[in-house]
């Protein structure tokens, strides 16, 4: 049976960035495989280390997580003794330790690393041209998201 040329998953952005963000892991895992960190445990810890003593909730909003999810993480680096939590009152506040900060350029190399391969792959002015498009795209997305969502709420008050 012969094939399709086209199909309507080739014009679905859905199913594409789905696919594409599947390749960019294994590319991405490839890199810090040799640290024991995944790509997104990593991309926390460099947020610790620009900002020692950051709060769950601001790591949840820039790296576009779920509270939970950044709770799991936090758990994992603390058991690993990457992250220490030191509470004031309710909040709580993330350092990096000694031993994460022993990693920091060994983590800022495996991204690097990622970031030369991706873009020997789609060329550096496409990899930095759709990352921004993507970045933009997406804060529309959940901007439009937010606004659904306090519709919502208000309709729910009436």
């Amino acid at each position: 049976m012969k094939e399709p040329k086209h199909n309507f998953l080739d014009t679905c952005l859905f199913f594409n960035t789905n696919a594409f963000s599947r390749q960019l892991l294994k590319l991405a895992e490839a890199e810090f495989k040799p640290l024991k960190l995944s790509p997104a445990h990593a991309s926390l810890l460099l947020l610790v280390f620009d900002t020692p003593g950051i709060g769950p909730k601001e790591l949840s909003r820039l790296l576009h997580l779920t509270p939970s999810t950044i709770t799991r993480f936090i758990d994992s680096l603390a058991k690993k003794k990457l992250v220490r939590r030191k509470s004031k009152g309710k909040a709580v506040f993330i350092f990096p330790t000694q031993k994460s900060l022993d990693m920091q350029a060994s983590i800022a190399q495996a991204y690097k690393n990622l970031y030369l391969t991706y873009s020997r792959i789609l060329g550096s002015k496409i990899a930095m041209d759709l990352s921004h498009r993507i970045a933009k795209a997406n804060d529309q997305v959940m901007e439009n998201l937010e606004t659904c969502k306090n519709q919502e709420d208000h309709e729910t008050l009436f």
